[in-house]
């Protein structure tokens, strides 16, 4: 018997793994699909917070602390395995177009600067300067430093890496239809005809959750599905992430420009339609009328795992060695190394530093 059974194999679900086997755990992940079913693998990329929030709340300061985890994190990642995560520190440039946008921002400055993060009110001739090639209308725009970005893929192949090399049995095309109980306590999982015996079940398989049968309570997560492209820079690049409307810029190491994304309700439906990638396109040529001539290199689909109120479930509730860690909606890259922190620290039986009583199972 394994000490825990990891439910889910993309980056929520490997950096539990990697964790609790850190505290000397025999973990097991069971991963139901290929990596290119994940939400991690068709992510951005995005460590951005404050471009993110609408206030200062609890899941705010949640993912600021996991933000400040994150170089430290994928650097022992890097020495551990040799794989880059490629963390960039190129900082976000948010866009207005208006009076109106700019308003927004401008009280988006004053909470987040009360806070002590470091954000700046620029001119559209400050923009200018640091991104000459957009073309789209701008009233001004706020440039936020400390908004980050990895590469999703090559995150998923080092933390695939760093669990083998900590001992965890990685199990792929293994669905978990069932999570058994003796009386009050997890003892097992189903998958497929086989019954798996562990003393702790960790639920992070994202959209996939709620098919689940034998939770308690059951968790109302559901599909948002994103379409999202990348674009072959040519000549001079964009070098910082951009925000502007619905649309966002991702520029790569490698040249890669990230296009993204669409916010769909579209249940399980991974198909690529006119309407999202001819949206995407449209919006990159107004913010960039470069992007024209940009060769499309990818387009590809995701599955987002949210919940009613948007924010994640976490903790434990119900049943004795059942937790929870999924529905972290747009948030699963950036809030990896907090996720798989509290988990351990609640495998070992002690209390998290951050309340999560606005993330327990219990509220649905």
């Amino acid at each position: 018997m394994h000490d825990v059974v990891v439910v889910g194999g993309g980056v929520i679900g490997l950096s539990i793994a990697r964790e609790v086997a850190a505290h000397g755990r025999s973990v097991l992940v069971l991963d139901r699909g290929t990596s290119g079913e994940s939400a991690s693998w068709a992510a951005a990329g995005l460590l951005a917070p404050q471009s993110e929030a609408q206030q200062s709340d609890s899941f705010f300061r949640l993912c600021t602390a996991s933000l400040r985890m994150y170089r430290a994190w994928t650097d022992h990642l890097r020495e551990q395995t040799g794989v880059d995560s490629e963390y960039v520190d190129c900082g976000l440039l948010y866009i207005a177009s208006s009076q109106e946008e700019l308003a927004v921002l401008r009280h988006r400055i004053e909470w987040q600067r009360a806070e002590g993060f470091a954000a700046d009110l620029l001119t559209p001739e400050d923009v200018g300067k640091l991104e000459p090639l957009l073309t789209a209308p701008i009233a001004g725009a706020v440039w936020m430093p400390w908004e980050h970005h990895v590469t999703p893929r090559r995150l998923l192949k080092a933390l695939r890496a760093a669990c083998t090399a900590r001992g965890v049995e990685i199990r792929s095309g293994r669905r978990v239809q069932e999570v058994l109980r003796s009386g009050d306590r997890v003892d097992a999982v189903r998958a497929g005809g086989e019954r798996i015996p562990a003393g702790c079940v960790v639920v992070a398989s994202g959209v996939w959750s709620s098919e689940i049968a034998g939770l308690h309570p059951q968790i109302p997560v559901h599909p948002r599905k994103g379409q999202i492209l990348s674009l072959a820079m040519q000549g001079q690049c964009l070098r910082r992430m951009i925000r502007w409307q619905h649309a966002y810029f991702v520029p790569r190491r490698d040249g890669e420009l990230i296009v993204g994304a669409t916010d769909e309700e579209a249940g399980f439906d991974r198909s690529l339609t006119p309407a999202g990638i001819g949206g995407l396109l449209s919006q990159a040529q107004q913010l960039s009328s470069h992007t024209a001539s940009y060769p499309i290199v990818e387009m590809w689909t995701g599955l987002r795992p949210a919940t009613p109120d948007g924010l994640p479930v976490l903790g434990q509730a119900g049943l004795e060695g059942l937790l929870y860690a999924t529905g972290h909606y747009r948030n699963g890259i950036l809030l990896a190394p907090i996720t798989a922190s509290i988990v351990a620290t609640l495998v070992d039986g002690r209390t998290p530093d951050l309340p999560l009583k606005a993330y327990a199972p219990s509220r649905f």
